[in-house]
Parts: structure tokens; sequence; C-alpha cells
């Protein structure tokens, strides 16, 4: 799995710029950025936070949590990513919370079966 560092530098790569451009942007130096891109140097919550909106991803995404590059965003503008695995949920590694209460298994159960069913019959149409 990717690391930060090896994101950073794709992403800066990907938008052309130069590591004084990134350090510029978000207020850190050259050679902090390239710390940074070289495993040396770490970036303190505030610089994550600046780089992921510089290159318009998550933090997530930035140290690996995330494969998914790309923010999404609700009406409130606030970042948000949900992810859905069967595996995660129905093996109790990962919790589905709707309106602060945990969803039960057996509910999550039915509505990813409807989930599934609604996708099969949008095909048949």
């Amino acid at each position: 799995m990717p690391d930060f560092k090896s994101r950073l530098k794709r992403l800066r790569k990907q938008k052309s710029l130069t590591q004084q451009e990134v350090g510029d942007r978000i207020g850190v130096s050259k050679v902090a950025v390239s710390g940074y891109e070289n495993g040396i140097r770490s970036p303190e919550t505030d610089t994550l936070k600046k780089i992921a909106d510089l290159f318009g991803t998550s933090i997530d995404y930035l140290i690996g949590y995330s494969d998914i590059p790309n923010q999404a965003t609700d009406e409130n503008n606030a970042t948000i990513a949900h992810y859905v695995s069967d595996m995660g949920l129905l093996q109790g590694t990962n919790k589905l919370i709707v309106d602060n209460e945990i969803v039960e298994e057996e509910l999550l159960k039915e509505a990813l079966d409807y989930i599934r069913a609604k996708r099969i019959m949008k095909n048949f149409r």
C-alpha cells in the first residue's frame, strides 16, 4: 500500500508543482516538502490539512487509510467519506452508525440485499 511520502510526491507531480511551489502554498519550506517526500519528516496536523486541501484529497488518502483520492462534500461543505464493506461491517471490524445508533447486523444485511436487488432491477429496465 502506498505511503504518505509516495502519495505526496505523486500528487505534486500530477499537478506539475515543484517542491518550492508546494511549500509556498502550504506555508513550509522546500526543505520541509523534500523531507516529507523522502520520509525524513512528518507534517504537523495543520500542514497535513493544507496538503489535503491543496490537492483536493482527504487526509485518509494521504496517509494510506483510504485508496480513494477525491474528496466528497455534503451540503455543509464538510469533508465526508462513507465506504461500506461487507467484510468489514459484517465481520464486526467496522460499525455503521445511523442517527447515533449502531445498525444491527440483521438490518445491515437487509439493507445490503435491498441495494443489490435495486441494482439488479435497474439493469433490467
